[in-house]
């Protein structure tokens, strides 16, 4: 797997899951924008460290870019 893959899967994972939680506007762009939508792919990503090396580095990476205030 690449980490392109990898990182496409996880969006796309933290979009449905947010759908189900009741935020319908949620996509792959703005999870990682969006400040209450980032704020709960963040808890996710954390919530899935620890599965593989290489899923760790992409979360590791998804989790700067979602912990940054712009």
């Amino acid at each position: 797997m690449t980490k392109e893959y990898i990182e496409s899967m996880l969006i796309k994972a933290g979009v449905k899951n947010l759908k189900e939680f009741g935020y319908p506007d949620v996509n792959e762009k703005n999870i990682l924008t969006d400040y209450i939508y980032k704020s709960f792919f963040k808890s996710m990503l954390e919530d899935n460290k620890g599965n593989s090396k290489e899923i760790d580095e992409v979360i590791d990476e998804l989790l700067i870019m979602v912990s940054n205030e712009n």
